[in-house]
């Protein structure tokens, strides 16, 4: 067909541009055909890539359950340990309380003295600010504590306000493990304020989370 068509074009002595430019674009399309593979059908879905599953950790304190979400669905509900005095916010270091508020997963460690541990952001922004305006931090520590939330790194844990609050499992330490699995067996508070779990269950949930994952503790 096509040198069927050159033939009658050159025939009828079409105007040269015009010529040009038809024979140009069958030529295109002629190359297009021959590089596309039979069969393929492109459609929205090419290059698109999906997005990455959306965790999420919240902690009810009154009912000692950690529950794990993933695009909006809970997949796992667990009974955790809290701080000896879990009642209340935490405020300051050696109070015993667990944190409440909205953070998110600032570390994780696997050589840990709790086997597993999941570090939260606290204090977080609203902890600190707070703190401040009771005169337990400085401006600087305040500041400081600030920054560190927006820029989702690890806030400052060695002011008054106390730090190193996690999710972890029980002691590694043969000797510890034992006297603690005696004397507070889960769901028995026995923490400075962490959220413990049996090792096996924290192990499930280290391998889930990722640095950033949301974590709201709710009273």
């Amino acid at each position: 067909m096509y040198q069927y068509f050159c033939r009658y074009t050159l025939k009828k002595k079409l105007v040269p541009q015009f010529r040009d430019a038809i024979i140009g674009t069958i030529c295109a399309l002629a190359f297009v055909a021959a590089i596309i593979p039979i069969g393929y059908s492109p459609s929205f879905a090419d290059g698109v890539h999906s997005e990455p599953p959306q965790s999420r950790i919240v902690v009810f304190k009154e009912r000692q359950i950690l529950e794990f979400h993933r695009n909006g669905s809970l997949l796992k509900a667990y009974r955790v340990c809290l701080g000896t005095s879990p009642r209340g916010p935490k405020r300051m270091i050696g109070d015993s309380k667990t944190p409440e508020g909205d953070y998110f997963v600032c570390y994780k460690s696997v050589a840990s003295r709790f086997h597993r541990f999941l570090g939260i952001s606290y204090p977080g922004a609203q902890d600190a600010q707070e703190a401040f305006e009771h005169g337990l931090i400085s401006l600087d520590d305040r500041d400081s504590i600030i920054a560190s939330i927006r820029n989702e790194k690890i806030p400052p844990w060695e002011t008054k306000m106390g730090g190193w609050v996690g999710i972890h499992g029980y002691p590694s330490e043969e000797y510890q493990n034992k006297w603690a699995l005696l004397l507070f067996p889960k769901p028995h508070n026995w923490t400075d304020g962490c959220i413990a779990m049996w090792n096996f269950e924290i192990e499930e949930l280290f391998s889930k989370v990722s640095l950033g994952t949301p974590v709201s503790i709710l009273p």
